[in-house]
């Protein structure tokens, strides 16, 4: 048996649960809901696991980046640019197309069931204000790191 560092086992453990089996989870997980709401059961908690497994899959990859970046007090100031960076490139233009799901369906008549009156405005102006946020915090990290 290869001794090894206990570090590295714990770094190549966290790769595996990241990039795999979160992953494979969020897949089968999706599958479910997909199932659950074909039945018509209540599929939410399927999806929102789904969610929860990818999330925690990034967070964590995006953790692993923040600690690799820099040492001493600039590793802080580099975590929070990185957050920033992540929030603004990924979270916000996600949040975007998702709204604009809603919005394509909410004016097609889709959720004339579910809901009473046109929402379909507010998902137009959700979209439109995380796409705003994103490109502000993009300008505003060009400007940090210029």
């Amino acid at each position: 048996m290869q001794q090894g560092s206990f570090d590295a086992g714990i770094l190549n453990l966290t790769n595996w649960v990241c990039n795999q089996i979160l992953v494979v989870v969020a897949g089968l997980m999706i599958a479910a809901g997909i199932y659950h709401y074909s039945k018509g059961h209540e599929s939410d908690r399927c999806f929102y696991g789904a969610l929860a497994s990818l999330l925690c899959s990034g967070f964590v990859r995006l953790a692993e980046a923040m600690a690799g970046q820099a040492s001493g007090a600039n590793q802080y100031w580099t975590a929070i640019l990185m957050l920033t960076n992540y929030v603004g490139n990924v979270i916000l233009p996600i949040y975007a197309g998702i709204e604009v799901v809603k919005l394509v369906l909410g004016f097609g008549g889709f959720f004339e069931r579910l809901n009473i009156g046109d929402d379909w405005l507010r998902h137009l102006f959700a979209a439109m204000m995380s796409l705003m946020a994103s490109g502000i915090l993009r300008l505003f990290e060009h400007f940090v790191t210029a």
